[in-house]
């Protein structure tokens, strides 16, 4: 697995992403996108202009959360194809499907989707060890 370089500054934008914070988790991830080695580049590079998407559609823009969203899952296409799996505390590769569904659905529904009712596909950004951890507090207990 590929490391990918994680601060305190990588840990404010996934708080504000999941407030709906998009424009400041944009602008916390900026920081570090801007002194980033590549592939780290194109990992910010890519929850930043997914971060914009969600602005664009907080903003009713249905073109602008369109091409944002497809810029950013385009650069985690990219960093896949450079290096595969990437070893960082979060579960980037769901919110890459959650955001490729959310634009498949402005895709199949149109200007319309966005415009007729608030959003009701807001993705969170989850950390790996909380994933561990729910999946160990709903196990069923060993048999003995």
């Amino acid at each position: 697995m590929f490391p990918i370089p994680w601060e305190a500054r990588s840990d404010a934008g996934v708080f504000l992403f999941n407030q709906g914070e998009y424009w400041c988790a944009h602008e916390a991830w900026e920081g570090i996108w801007m002194h980033a080695e590549p592939v780290p580049k194109k990992f910010y590079q890519g929850l930043i202009q997914i971060a914009a998407g969600y602005v664009k559609l907080q903003q009713r823009h249905h073109k602008g959360a369109l091409a944002n969203l497809k810029k950013g899952l385009e650069r985690f296409r990219e960093v896949d194809e450079a290096v595969g799996d990437l070893d960082v505390p979060i579960l980037y590769k769901k919110l890459v499907n959650q955001s490729r569904g959310v634009r498949v659905s402005l895709l199949d529904q149109g200007e319309a989707r966005v415009l007729a009712r608030a959003w009701d596909l807001w993705p969170k950004i989850e950390y790996a060890a909380d994933a561990q951890r729910d999946k160990v507090s709903h196990s069923p207990p060993a048999k003995g």
